[in-house]
């Protein structure tokens, strides 16, 4: 019953819709794409820069600890549990290995280490800093994806200390002690 009230619905929507653009009063004017010239070339650059697009807008949710089976890193901690990196490499290495596969040798992945907001940002006294602390997750990540196959002369590490918060939670959550990826040019 539902179902048939949403599809009328739906259908009413459409056919107003439709009614709408026909019926106004604006002059239309078509618009045509223009296929390239026969002696056109797109340079294999164009296409890299395109690829690369493409697999930064993937690689931006990826994240590790994914947030959801383990919240973030432990508070000064570098830590992988390997039960755990190996639930999140199943779902997402083939696609880094695949994607660093169809870039040419000079664009690597870029492991970004990040970490909450609780503590100096540099070395203050005996405290280490988040730049510190968000490098070694960054480093670790690395020596796990290696393990997986992901060549090491393609990756490439940063950090990023507690400059990059997740937006909607504290910037001392757990949850911003995590890395991140993307494809660079070396």
């Amino acid at each position: 019953m539902k179902k048939a009230i949403l599809t009328k619905l739906a259908l009413i929507a459409g056919i107003s819709l439709i009614i709408v653009h026909c019926s106004s009063a604006e002059t239309k004017t078509e618009t045509t794409t223009q296929e390239p010239a026969a002696d056109t070339k797109v340079s294999s650059r164009d296409l890299n820069m395109a690829l690369l697009d493409e697999i930064n807008t993937a690689l931006k949710d990826y994240r590790y600890p994914d947030g959801a089976r383990k919240r973030g890193f432990a508070y000064k901690q570098a830590d992988i549990q390997k039960e755990d990196f190996n639930l999140w490499a199943k779902d997402n290495v083939a696609y880094i290995k695949e994607a660093l596969t169809k870039l040419p040798e000079d664009y690597s992945l870029q492991i970004i280490g990040h970490a909450d907001a609780s503590g100096p940002e540099e070395a203050e006294g005996n405290k280490k800093g988040n730049g510190y602390y968000s490098q070694i997750r960054a480093d670790a990540v690395k020596d796990a994806l290696v393990k997986q196959g992901v060549p090491a002369n393609r990756i490439v590490t940063k950090a990023a200390g507690s400059s990059s918060p997740i937006s909607g939670f504290s910037e001392t959550d757990a949850i911003n002690r995590r890395v991140t990826f993307q494809v660079v040019s070396k």
